[in-house]
C-alpha cells in the first residue's frame, strides 16, 4: 500500500507543480500586460481547476484507504473534498469546451450576419461563460454539505478483506437524489462534450483545408505549421477529456455490477488529465513555452556553476 501510495504522490506532485506553474506564469503575463486575454483566463481557469481536482482526488483515495466510510460519523472535511472534487471538474472541464469554441470562431470564417457579429464579440462572451462556469460550479455541488448516514445508509459488506460495516452516505429527504444526479452528471459530461467535438470537428475541417491550400500554394508555410499546431493541441485537449471520460464511466460502471476494481483506477484516470492537459497547455502556449525552457536552462547552467565551484574548491 505504502509502494502504491508514493507512486500516485510522485503522480500528484508532477501534476500539481506543472499546472501551479501554468496558472502562476499565465496570471503574472496577464497582470504585466494591464489586461485580461481570453486566452490567458481559459489557461488560468483550467491550471487551478486542474490543482484542486488532483488535490482533491488525492485526498479522497487517501482517505477512502483510511476508512473514512466507516466512521460512526460522516465528517465535514469529506463532504469539503467531494464537492472540491467536482466544482474543479466541472471548472476545468468546460474551460476546455470554452477553449475549443474560442479557436473555432476565431478560425473559421462564418458568412451568417450572427455569427459575424458573434466573431467579434467573442472574447467578452467566452469571459462570461467563464464566469457562469464557475459561479454554477460552485453552486450545483453545494448539497454535498449535506450529505449524511442514515439508518437505511448501512451496507454489509460480502468482501472478505472488509473490516468495517462500509456506510453510503445520502443527501437529505428533501432532495430529488435521481433529478440532482441526472442534472450534475449532465452538466459534467454530456453537455461540455456536446460544446467541444461539434467545435473541434469544424476546426479541424477548416484548419486541414486551409494547411493543404497554403502548402500547394507554397506560401506562409510557417503560418500554415502554427494553424496545424493549433488544431492538433486542440483536439488533444478533447480527446484527452474524453479518454478521462471514458476511464471514470468504466470505473463507476465496473463498481455498479460488484467489480473489485481498485479506486487507484481513478486517480491514475485524473492524473493523466491534469498532467496531459497541463503539457498541452503549455506547448500551446508561446509564453509557458518559453519560460518554462529559460527555466530549464537556468537551473542546468546553476548546476554545472555549482559543479565547476566545487571543483575548483577541491583542487583548492
Amino acid at each position: 500500500v505504502f509502494v502504491q501510495l508514493y507512486g500516485i504522490a510522485v503522480l500528484v506532485i508532477i501534476g500539481v507543480l506543472w499546472n501551479t506553474f501554468n496558472l502562476i506564469t499565465t496570471v503574472f503575463q496577464q497582470w504585466k500586460a494591464g489586461g485580461v486575454q481570453t486566452v490567458g483566463l481559459i489557461i488560468s481557469t483550467i491550471s487551478l481547476g486542474n490543482v484542486f481536482l488532483h488535490l482533491s482526488t488525492f485526498g479522497i483515495v487517501v482517505t477512502t484507504w483510511r476508512g473514512v466510510l466507516c466512521w460512526d460519523d460522516l465528517p465535514m472535511f469529506f463532504c469539503a473534498m467531494l464537492y472540491v472534487w467536482l466544482s474543479s471538474s466541472c471548472l476545468s472541464f468546460w474551460s476546455i469546451a470554452w477553449l475549443s469554441v474560442l479557436y473555432c470562431v476565431k478560425v473559421v470564417n462564418f458568412t451568417s450576419e450572427l455569427f459575424a457579429k458573434i466573431k467579434t464579440n467573442i472574447s467578452p462572451i467566452i469571459n462570461v461563460a467563464l464566469a457562469v462556469t464557475f459561479l454554477n460550479s460552485c453552486v450545483m455541488f453545494s448539497p454535498f454539505f449535506s450529505l449524511n448516514y442514515r439508518n437505511e445508509s448501512y451496507v454489509t459488506p460480502v468482501t472478505k478483506n472488509t473490516t468495517c460495516v462500509i456506510k453510503t452516505p445520502l443527501f437529505p429527504t428533501w432532495i430529488n437524489v435521481n433529478l440532482y444526479v441526472l442534472v450534475f452528471i449532465c452538466y459534467l459530461a454530456p453537455l461540455p462534450v456536446m460544446v467541444m467535438v461539434p467545435s473541434s470537428i469544424r476546426l479541424v475541417v477548416h484548419l486541414c483545408k486551409h494547411t493543404l491550400e497554403m502548402r500547394k500554394n507554397k506560401t506562409d508555410v510557417q503560418s500554415a505549421d502554427s494553424y496545424l499546431l493549433v488544431c492538433k493541441l486542440t483536439v488533444a485537449l478533447v480527446g484527452v477529456y474524453i479518454t478521462t471520460l471514458t476511464t471514470i464511466s468504466l470505473f463507476y460502471l465496473s463498481k455498479l455490477y460488484g467489480s473489485d476494481i481498485s479506486i487507484n483506477s481513478l486517480l491514475l484516470g485524473y492524473s493523466f488529465y491534469c498532467i496531459a492537459s497541463g503539457v498541452l497547455l503549455t506547448i500551446s502556449n508561446k509564453n509557458l513555452r518559453e519560460k518554462l525552457l529559460a527555466l530549464f536552462y537556468s537551473t542546468k547552467a546553476s548546476n554545472a556553476s555549482s559543479k565547476s565551484l566545487s571543483g575548483e574548491t577541491g583542487a583548492a
